[in-house]
């Protein structure tokens, strides 16, 4: 073979690789509402493979986290750990207490040919401001996004 057809075959190559990376990347679900909704408009927006960061889950500011890193992103579950920033006191008092949580992406649908996770249940050893593990459910609309 000569170096035309070399180049040829790896051009190929590149082409196939980098066509199968995109295809398995697309088929990834993806998490919209971060870090929050968009009031009146679609939620529906920004869409992430394993985002990091602050996600809104309260429309006051009482409850947020801080999503740090995943150790698995699947095509059904995604697992990852954030801290959790939770208000503890009230009225003129602007408090927050922390708590490092394991977070859990799952139950997967699809909006316009791309899948999503619709559920995040975040686990927490110790209750912070009152507040126990739980999941948040993503709203289409409103803000924030991902709420009880």
């Amino acid at each position: 073979m000569g170096l035309t057809g070399v180049l040829a075959t790896a051009a190929l190559a590149l082409t196939c690789s980098a066509a199968t990376a995109a295809s398995v990347s697309t088929s990834l679900p993806v998490a919209y509402g971060v870090p929050y909704g968009h009031p009146g408009g679609s939620n529906f927006v920004d869409p992430r493979i394993r985002p990091t960061g602050m996600l809104m889950w309260t429309g006051d500011g009482s409850g947020w986290f801080i999503i740090h890193s995943y150790s698995s992103w699947s095509g059904s579950n995604a697992w990852g750990s954030a801290t959790v920033h939770v208000r503890s006191c009230w009225e003129s008092c602007f408090r927050y207490k922390t708590e490092n949580t394991t977070l859990h992406f799952y139950q997967v649908r699809t909006h316009n040919g791309r899948r999503y996770f619709t559920r995040l249940h975040f686990s927490l050893a110790h209750k912070v401001g009152g507040l126990g593990s739980s999941t948040l459910k993503f709203f289409s609309r409103g803000s924030p996004a991902w709420y009880y």
